[in-house]
């Protein structure tokens, strides 16, 4: 009896210590947490309590896996993975040009920091090729021979180009681009080998997004433009690019959580990798990339066998943005504050777009010339200066190269998505190529869908464009190669016994 009155009191001590210590801890709390429940409200307050200690501790669990992939990747760096950051540094802006700037001063102090790396590509690749480390004999072959002859086009095009330097600088500087393509790709031995030049890509990428993160502490006042999305001004790192980076960072965190050789290593990892990657595609606020990651992520989950994912998405996301508030909130994020009018023009896209087609009406055979029919053609007649492209890959080919560039164009995109189709599945390849060959789909989904509102995959250096034609090229060459040893094969067993067919 002593004994149970004994448990009791110890109990009704415990319990008036945790409600005194829960009123203790609630009241600093409450107090520093009333900011963020008045800016955010009760609902996104209690997300953000929630999601914070959640990121601690899943960065917490990703933290070995970066100090042991730091110096695993710096020991296996090699003369492509500096080519790579080459160019990307070559693209770095400090200052962003109108059409009237570039057209009196084509080259400033600025622009020689872009063309120096590109200069220091040309001269390793120059030197790779005449030592015979390098080949390029399959320059005009396959997929990347496909955007070699675009930028053979856009060359030509500057016969008749409304700005033929700039038309004969970027054709060239894109040409150089696949040209470390079809490098790289010669490099390579298998499928397996590339997963190395896809991390390294999207390492580049990611790094870039992590810049935007720091100005956000060192710059506050910069980090954010007028409608509140995630931006850089030095360097300059667009909204878009920082959602595209986003979207595809989280598609490959998703591919390999759901990885279709049934690994568990690096969960945490990747974990971290989706995390930041959806915080940072949710800041940019970029309609196409999110709208490009919705459209890439049911072919991530279906290819990975995850169809009941997909299927459990579609059914709870439908019925809550139909039926609850939710759908006015995502309307009201999704919109920017921005008219109706504005939403329907595509945020002044389809203006640009009309004056291009109008301009290319009167040059159907030609063009304006690559790169400047855009730029020096169509935004110089609207006077906006203040914008670079036309903001849709296919429109700015179209208006600088006509169906030509269309065509050449085209056809590596589409044969990217044939041969990555064909082989997903293939049991030619092993597990690991063919959860390579997911993660390609699912980025080449997202910049299909971007490249009809921006320029990712036409202008200087579209990476992550090259790198995905570069392992479906890379599959369509073992799988070619595999076949004509097959077929040697069974021509060798045919000579040596000619019944051997018929048995």
């Amino acid at each position: 009896m002593e004994t149970s009155i004994t448990s009791r009191c110890a109990r009704n001590v415990r319990r008036t210590s945790a409600f005194l210590g829960f009123v203790l801890l609630g009241l600093p709390l409450s107090y520093l947490l009333f900011p963020v429940f008045e800016r955010f409200g009760f609902v996104g307050a209690v997300l953000i309590v929630i999601a914070v200690p959640l990121t601690l501790i899943i960065f917490v669990l990703a933290i070995p896996h970066l100090l042991r992939a730091v110096p695993s990747v710096a020991a296996k760096f090699t003369w492509w993975h500096w080519l790579l950051l080459l160019l990307f540094v070559s693209n770095v802006t400090f200052r962003v040009r109108s059409y009237q700037e570039a057209q009196a001063q084509p080259l400033d102090a600025w622009g020689a920091l872009r063309i120096i790396p590109e200069v220091v590509v040309g001269i390793v690749l120059g030197l790779r090729v005449t030592s015979g480390k390098t080949s390029l004999k399959r320059l005009f072959s396959g997929l990347p021979g496909a955007l070699v002859l675009f930028s053979v086009i856009g060359i030509v095009s500057s016969c008749w180009s409304v700005y033929p330097a700039w038309t004969f600088y970027k054709s060239t500087e894109y040409l150089l681009d696949v040209t470390v393509l079809v490098a790289i790709v010669d490099a390579m031995h298998t499928p397996g080998d590339y997963v190395s030049v896809l991390d390294w890509t999207l390492t580049i990428y990611a790094l870039e997004t992590l810049t935007a993160w720091a100005g956000t502490v060192l710059w506050p006042a910069t980090a954010w433009d007028s409608m509140g999305r995630l931006q850089s001004t030095s360097p300059s790192i667009a909204a878009n690019s920082i959602g595209t980076t986003g979207a595809a960072l989280a598609l490959v965190a998703i591919s390999r959580l759901l990885s279709i050789e049934g690994r568990k290593s690096d969960r945490s990892w990747y974990a971290a990798v989706l995390l930041f990657s959806i915080v940072s595609m949710i800041a940019a606020q970029t309609r196409n990339a999110i709208g490009g990651f919705l459209f890439a992520l049911p072919f991530v989950l279906v290819l990975a066998g995850r169809k009941w994912i997909a299927v459990a998405l579609a059914t709870t996301a439908t019925p809550l943005l139909l039926l609850t508030s939710a759908g006015n909130v995502v309307w009201t994020y999704l919109s920017r504050q921005e008219s109706k009018e504005l939403l329907f023009t595509a945020t002044g896209r389809t203006d640009m777009w009309a004056v291009a087609w109008e301009q290319l009406k009167q040059h159907p055979l030609t063009g304006l010339g690559a790169f400047a029919g855009g730029k020096f053609g169509v935004l110089a007649k609207l006077n906006l200066g203040n914008i670079t492209y036309l903001h849709s890959d296919w429109v700015e080919i179209a208006v600088g190269t006509s169906f030509w560039g269309i065509i050449a164009f085209l056809a590596a995109v589409l044969g990217a998505w044939w041969f990555l189709f064909k082989y997903v599945h293939d049991p030619r390849f092993s597990l690991f190529e063919r959860q390579l060959a997911i993660e390609a789909v699912g980025i080449l989904a997202l910049l299909s869908i971007h490249s009809f509102f921006n320029n990712d995959l036409s202008y200087h250096p579209p990476l992550m464009f090259l790198a995905v034609v570069g392992y479906a090229e890379l599959l369509r060459r073992n799988a070619k190669q595999q076949q004509d040893i097959r077929m040697q094969q069974l021509a060798r067993a045919q000579y040596q016994n000619p019944r051997w067919l018929g048995t």
